[in-house]
């Protein structure tokens, strides 16, 4: 709405200039057929492609303004006042904000002065607010409308008498108290005379000629569409004025259509008739009647007779001058807004997943992980030895196919060696370099290649030893994608020494090859947000400084137990240890000695923390780089209330003298440091919380109850996941659905909450469903067909039930998920053709979902899909032959299991036996 209104605002004027500048130039015909553009940008929401000259660019900032002030709650029904000296926790609340008085219903709000917290019924938006004004408005001028074209309507019925005239195409009725001759009507408009009008042959031959080009310019249609902009855009002046002048416009273009059917000395003629019958008005005309009357102000009247006169003649230039700028005004306000990121795209989420989880980690060993060992510019620069330490991620420890084992090991002395061999033929090198970097291994520049043992007779490439040392997880934290270029961005955890870019190039054909490997700076990629704009735009600017929980450090002697571990943080150690007063602490050591009995001798701690009594219920970890600070993020079952309990994560780093200081505390069972808003600061992220810095304060963003306050719709907040790779919160829980037809129905939602720096963000799942299949559900076209075979069975299966099973309404299905499994990283082995397993998602339409009969661990979305119905066997199972060629099978993989499970990799087996192949175990 805002975007339509800006773009409509700027188009109006420009052709309220065009109009002024070119006058006397173009033909007045042309100047109404103008206005088609803003009747076009008013009703129809189209957008042409985003292009620099679109007005959209320049009020980006705007916009993102407007938007943060419409989300404002706005309080409601005042029921009660209460001094904010009885009220304790007003004492510690900003003013406008909700206070905490233990009551369920209403909303206690702090006054402006901070003297009186007054308790409001409802609460809703600014946006809210002024849509139930627009709709209120727009109802009343629809009523005025209609009411208008009414009551005309039955004057024109109940005082109209025929008046028959020959070669007339159209109905012609004469009125008596009728001001002034028009066309009246939508589906057969007829014409309407006044007795001055038919007091001559000559004016009855002109006032019909004038209402026939009314009829063949169908400006009844465009008077009905004057007025539905009008009674949409109520509030907007521009939109009257342009109807006003649109108005005029018409009527200076039917004089023009019906003098191009008269003689040049009929012109004057013509004007006298107008002078005669046009009655003189000081206000406009009603605008929101469709009726064509010929009633004009003074001022109008006289630009009429004067350009019948004058008979101006329309200069061609001019005609095109005018026509290209105002098309020029037309893609400025239809066009969207640029967006002007660099070239290089962010991945999204989907990319970094699959970069993340398929393309790097998962199974001993992925060679891919080894191209991150050495640095390079260059593929032919790769360190062959790092590369291919651990082998080519085949069992390298056998002996190549075709060589003699029992030769080899005499030939190389192997069986004298303490440690396991690994052996690479050159084609085996070879297969890997031409896969992963498009060379061979002579076409490298052989890069410590020399560090392995070489046997020409075998041509095998050889080393043993003890260690593996693998690269078995690199967490790719950001990338960018610029033309078929990838970059990775990641923390080289691994070998400790900072962040590096991994280049790598889109193939096209599903495969990458590496390109290089190089140290860099943290990198500082914009957060990749939705396509659409978000429902919900929270402030958070209006934040106190966050302050944690005091920490407390007692000194212990001596009182040592047992140690459960240390972690050095800084130039301090961090233990944990049972005391023998039977607590678990958490402690920096000042001083510690083992005794000749392997016991300790000396034990001098500072406890600051004291922990759940199994020691099995914390973790200890390392985090970096958060708002200044490194240190240990202890994880451990706390307390929040008395009946409610979770994880704790409590974020500690020392200063130079030992202290602990705790950063922050997050609740929830995941916590991350992580660069929500992307640009290169990390912030902390939990379960229900945001935190930043901000001017060198940290701040907590409650996400639950910045929801619950600016989010009137929501009752129940369920349950919430942090998304490493969107960089983003996932809710899910219970909403009103007051678009329901029984207007109170309550619905299930997932909402996606992203932090922009300086607002928090609340995305709805706009994606659109094309064929049944929803937006960004991609798969090989085969796959996909059979997924939708596949949704057709389901969804004919659930109509097949009664209704009273199910509910009504349902028209319409969708695949919402297409998901590869790997069963191989689950341990499972095969030594058949590849298999490929893809878990399906499947949703169904009611157009009334208060009908709906939700059960077990089904869902229903405000907008009528539900999901979560539970299917036998939502597995595609397909063997993939060497050429490509797929065949699917008859999946027995149950749909009550988890991927990886036993009973998962027992319907796998079975599918496999149940298509004639045979499976070990």
């Amino acid at each position: 709405m805002n975007e339509i209104l800006i773009t409509s605002s700027v188009l109006i004027l420009a052709l309220l200039l065009l109009r002024f500048l070119f006058r006397n130039l173009i033909p007045r015909r042309v100047q109404y057929a103008l206005w088609a553009l803003v009747a076009l940008r008013l009703l129809v929401p189209v957008e042409l492609p985003a292009l620099p000259l679109s007005v959209l660019n320049a009020g980006q900032q705007t916009q993102e303004a407007v938007s943060i002030t419409m989300e404002q709650p706005v309080y409601l029904m005042p029921i009660q006042q209460t001094p904010a000296a009885e009220v304790p926790s007003a004492q510690t609340a900003r003013p406008g904000e909700v206070v905490e008085t233990g009551d369920s219903f209403g909303y206690p709000v702090l006054s402006q002065d901070g003297q009186t917290v007054t308790k409001y019924a409802k609460k809703a938006t600014v946006s809210q607010v002024l849509g139930w004004v627009w709709k209120g408005g727009m109802a009343l001028t629809a009523l005025f409308f209609l009411s208008s074209n009414l009551i005309f309507w039955r004057k024109l019925r109940r005082e109209r008498v025929p008046y028959p005239v020959e070669h007339c195409t159209r109905p012609v009725y004469l009125c008596n108290h009728l001001s002034t001759p028009c066309l009246f009507g939508f589906f057969r408009p007829a014409i309407y005379l006044t007795p001055e009008a038919v007091a001559t042959p000559e004016r009855l031959r002109h006032v019909l000629l004038h209402e026939e080009t009314h009829a063949r310019h169908l400006d009844p249609l465009w008077s009905f569409l004057r007025c539905v902009c009008l009674t949409v855009y109520w509030f907007h002046p521009l939109v009257w004025v342009a109807a006003i002048v649109s108005r005029t416009d018409c009527e200076l273009a039917c004089d023009e259509g019906a003098l191009r059917n008269l003689r040049d000395d009929e012109r004057l003629d013509y004007g006298r008739t107008l002078l005669a019958l046009v009655p003189v008005k000081r206000t406009p005309a009603n605008p929101l009647l469709t009726a064509t009357t010929m009633a004009a102000g003074k001022k109008q009247l006289k630009d009429r007779i004067t350009r019948i006169a004058r008979n101006p003649k329309p200069i061609v230039a001019a005609v095109l001058a005018a026509a290209l700028l105002a098309g020029l005004a037309g893609a400025c306000t239809f066009a969207a807004p640029q967006t002007t990121p660099d070239a290089a795209q962010p991945l999204t989420e989907k990319e970094l997943r699959y970069f993340n989880e398929d393309f790097f980690n998962g199974d001993y060993m992925n060679i891919r992980n080894q191209f991150l060992s050495s640095h390079y510019e260059d593929p032919k620069d790769i360190d062959l030895f790092s590369l291919f330490y651990n082998g080519d991620g085949s069992d390298c420890s056998q002996t190549p196919e075709g060589i003699d084992p029992e030769e080899l090991d005499a030939a190389l002395d192997l069986d004298r060696a303490d440690c396991p061999a690994v052996l690479l033929t050159t084609a085996q090198i070879d297969k890997v370099l031409s896969r992963y970097t498009g060379l061979t291994l002579e076409e490298t520049n052989q890069v410590s290649l020399s560090d392995f043992h070489y046997d020409q007779t075998y041509d095998l490439y050889y080393n043993t030893h003890g260690d593996t040392n693998y690269r078995s997880w690199v967490n790719i934290s950001a990338g960018t994608r610029d033309g078929d270029q990838i970059s990775l961005y990641y923390q080289d955890d691994f070998n400790g020494d900072g962040w590096k870019c991994l280049t790598l190039q889109d193939m096209g054909d599903g495969s990458y090859q590496f390109r290089s490997n190089v140290p860099c700076e943290k990198p500082d990629i914009a957060t990749a947000y939705p396509d659409w704009e978000p429902e919900l735009t929270i402030p958070v600017d209006d934040l106190t400084p966050y302050e944690p929980p005091a920490v407390t450090v007692e000194r212990h002697t001596n009182d040592c137990a047992q140690q459960f571990g240390g972690f050095m943080v800084g130039d301090y150690t961090v233990r944990l240890y049972l005391s023998t007063d039977g607590n678990y602490y958490a402690a920096v050591v000042y001083d510690e000695a083992v005794g000749n009995d392997g016991g300790t001798a000396t034990w001098d701690v500072g406890c600051f923390l004291t922990l759940p009594a199994v020691e099995e219920n914390y973790t200890v970890s390392f985090f970096s780089d958060l708002f200044g600070h490194d240190g240990i993020v202890i994880r451990y079952n706390g307390q929040i209330t008395e009946s409610y309990g979770t994880m704790f994560y409590d974020y500690y780093y020392l200063t130079d003298d030992g202290t602990p200081v705790l950063l922050a505390r997050t609740y929830g069972v995941d916590s991350q440091v992580i660069d929500l808003n992307g640009d290169g600061t990390n912030e902390l992220a939990g379960e229900w919380q945001f935190f930043f810095q901000r001017d060198g304060q940290v701040y907590e963003a409650d996400l639950k109850k910045l929801l619950e306050e600016n989010w009137p719709a929501l009752t129940f907040w369920d349950y919430a996941e942090l998304d490493p790779y969107a960089k983003a919160l996932r809710v899910t829980g219970l909403m009103t659905a007051d678009e329901w037809s029984n207007g109170s129905g309550e619905a299930n939602f997932v909402r996606t909450l992203y932090f922009d720096g300086k607002a928090v963000r609340v995305y709805r799942d706009e994606r659109e469903t094309v064929d049944h299949l929803l937006e960004g559900v991609t798969a090989p076209e085969e796959v996909v067909q059979k997924a939708k075979d596949w949704g057709q069975k389901r969804y004919d299966a659930l109509l097949a039930q009664d209704a009273y099973l199910i509910g009504e309404g349902f028209d319409d299905w969708r695949i919402t998920q297409i998901e590869t499994c790997s069963p191989y990283r689950y341990g499972w082995q095969w030594d058949g053709p590849e298999v490929e397993i893809y878990s399906l998602g499947f949703e169904a339409h009611s157009s009334q979902p208060e009908s709906a009969v939700i059960a077990g661990g089904m869902y229903i979305l405000q907008d009528g899909w539900i999901g979560g119905f539970y299917v036998e066997y939502p597995y595609l199972v397909c063997i993939v032959e060497d050429d490509g060629t797929r065949t699917f099978l008859e999946s027995r993989i149950p749909g009550d299991c988890s991927e990886g499970s036993q009973a998962f990799l027992d319907g796998l087996n079975q599918t496999l036996q149940n298509a004639g192949y045979t499976v070990d175990g």
